[in-house]
């Protein structure tokens, strides 16, 4: 829980609170010789997330195996909002479904409250500065259509002569306003590569997995996403055509080194993914394994759906790593490795079975990547890029050791 209730009181819960398994916090005897626990309130004035209201459907309507909790204390209490927020939230989101016995209930839907929260919260901010400036707007659409200007070139030719109107606008505020509309008679079509450049990729599709949701990679650390610091990788799979072996390569690349590591597995699946982390961490040790691996980004794919067995230890069940999902059908998420994972093609053509492949041969191609001198790394290889990262006292391991 990230703040205190603002009253500073605590709150009676339920008897039957021990259902969720909720922190006990202490006892006091009332009469009759029961016992009421005794625990912290959540936070007041707190938004729900994707991943709140999936849990909350499951627990208030008790599906996917979740128990069926309908009392807005103790559904406060597991999310850490307070009684009245559920009770908010439940009433937004609530629609009506018909049973298979031709029954109308009532129950809780997650994706009607997101988007009914999303269109409530699509209306704050500020207007647009175009707002009703006809001359600025007119003097776009003339620059666009008749003399076929981009959006760069209409901001360069007012800064040269005279602004239409006293509006100032930047250039990807320009391409922002063309790409949603807000220019009559002026789409994305009209510029000049068809609108296939600067297009502003869409909104991230919602995580339909609880679990997936709770490690978004909307929460993965700054650090990560800007590549300032090494140690955060990318994963993924690499699988044999149709008809051919299911033995596929594991596939983890460093963001910021662009290291490589490829690794033959025999199949898809979770426990086989598990398996050949655990085969690394043996490899290179509990605490190398913590410091070379500070996260992992993967999709969204089967292999990848057993997080806390790969985030724990096998060595001493500590915590070894974290895992951030990107967002379905996102691949962009994951740019340096599925660009890898291109390269890797060139050596293994898709349709081919991996099954025939050598580990020795899928060894040579790991090592050609990190032998390769990267222009990204100004000339360094993705190994002595690591290696300059984490400084002089840090040892290749085995397992990236460059064979050729």
């Amino acid at each position: 829980m990230k703040c205190p209730p603002k009253n500073g009181k605590e709150k009676d819960v339920p008897q039957d609170s021990d259902i969720v398994d909720l922190p006990k916090k202490n006892y006091r005897e009332i009469p009759m010789g029961r016992t009421k626990l005794i625990i912290k309130t959540g936070c007041k004035n707190t938004h729900f997330t994707w991943g709140e209201r999936l849990l909350l459907q499951y627990h208030y309507n008790g599906t996917n195996r979740y128990k069926k909790i309908t009392s807005p204390t103790l559904l406060g209490t597991l999310l850490s909002k307070n009684e009245r927020t559920i009770r908010r939230e439940i009433k937004r989101g609530l629609v009506e479904h018909t049973t298979t016995e031709l029954v109308k209930i009532m129950v809780y839907n997650a994706e009607y409250a997101q988007n009914d929260a999303d269109l409530k919260n699509s209306a704050k901010g500020p207007q647009i500065k175009l707002g009703n400036d006809w001359d600025l707007v007119d003097g776009i659409t003339k620059l666009i259509k008749e003399d076929r200007y981009s959006p760069y070139a209409v901001i360069k030719q007012f800064e040269r002569t005279n602004w239409p109107s006293d509006t100032r606008i930047c250039e990807k505020t320009l391409y922002n306003y063309i790409a949603a509309g807000d220019i009559t008679n002026i789409t994305e079509k009209d510029l000049l590569y068809g609108g296939k450049r600067f297009k502003p990729k869409g909104k991230p599709k919602r995580h339909s997995n609880a679990m997936n949701a709770s490690r978004s990679i909307d929460k993965r650390p700054r650090e990560a996403n800007d590549r300032s610091v090494a140690g955060h990788w990318e994963m993924d799979t690499v699988y044999s055509g149709k008809d051919c072996s299911p033995s596929c390569l594991l596939t983890l690349t460093e963001r910021k080194t662009k290291v490589e590591i490829a690794r033959k597995i025999s199949d898809r699946t979770a426990a086989s993914v598990k398996k050949e982390i655990d085969k690394i961490e043996r490899q290179i040790g509990a605490l190398a394994f913590r410091e070379l691996f500070i996260s992992i980004t993967p999709d969204n794919g089967v292999e990848f759906s057993n997080a806390e067995g790969l985030e724990k230890s096998i060595l001493n069940n500590r915590p070894r790593t974290q895992l951030f999902f990107a967002h379905p059908y996102s691949s962009y998420e994951r740019g340096t490795n599925e660009n890898h994972n291109g390269i890797i093609r060139r050596f293994i053509p898709k349709g081919s079975d991996i099954g025939k492949e050598k580990k020795s041969s899928i060894r040579k191609i790991q090592d050609w990547m990190n032998h390769y001198p990267r222009k990204i790394l100004n000339g360094r290889s993705p190994l002595e890029a690591l290696s300059d990262e984490l400084g002089d006292g840090f040892t290749i391991p085995a397992l990236l050791e460059v064979r050729i």
